[in-house]
């Protein structure tokens, strides 16, 4: 015949135990089977990022710098869910918390900033995860926006006329800009 030996993990923790199946018949001398039963901690997720970092630029005033994404996996065994945080007001995260591998999209925005660097912390934890939490470092730098400038060709006008005769002919003074962002300009003269 056979015997199905069960075991059951109940409430046991991670650990070896032992026991022993003892098979006896009438008139047979006994037999005994030792049984090994090893149980295994759980399997525990590993919170794991790429990249590590993230650095953004921009121009005050101007568009805000293209988002960047982050890649979230579990390198480890187990169900893993996990959030993301930052500390920050000009950086945003979405989605800000999710399960399993994932993506997230961080952007800056740079409407209120004055030109300067900007350093962030995005912190992300998951529940049971054998190192929790891991962080990305951002960098933001904004750069002052340009400014115009007058550049006038030629450089200076001379007109000549005899006393009494004709006006001499108009001369035309050439304008652009020689720096950056818009140039808006007026002329006057004194004479």
């Amino acid at each position: 015949g056979s015997v199905t030996v069960t075991a059951a993990t109940g409430s046991l923790t991670a650990g070896s135990y032992s026991g022993v199946v003892t098979l006896s018949a009438t008139g047979a001398t006994s037999v005994t089977v030792p049984v090994t039963f090893t149980v295994t901690a759980p399997l525990a997720p590993t919170i794991s990022s790429n990249p590590t970092s993230l650095s953004f630029s921009g121009t005050q005033g101007g568009a805000n710098p293209a988002n960047q994404a982050i890649t979230i996996t579990n390198s480890g065994s187990g169900t893993m869910s996990w959030t993301a945080s930052d500390n920050a007001a000009w950086l945003t995260l979405s989605p800000a918390s999710g399960t399993g591998n994932g993506t997230i999209s961080a952007s800056v925005n740079t409407s209120t900033l004055a030109a300067g660097t900007y350093n962030a912390v995005i912190t992300l934890a998951a529940t049971g995860a054998t190192n929790t939490p891991q962080t990305v470092t951002v960098s933001l730098t904004v750069n002052a926006a340009p400014t115009p400038a007058i550049g006038a060709s030629p450089a200076s006008l001379a007109f000549s006329a005899q006393q009494g005769g004709g006006n001499p002919a108009n001369q035309t003074l050439s304008l652009s800009n020689t720096g950056g962002g818009t140039l808006t300009w007026t002329a006057s003269d004194n004479a």
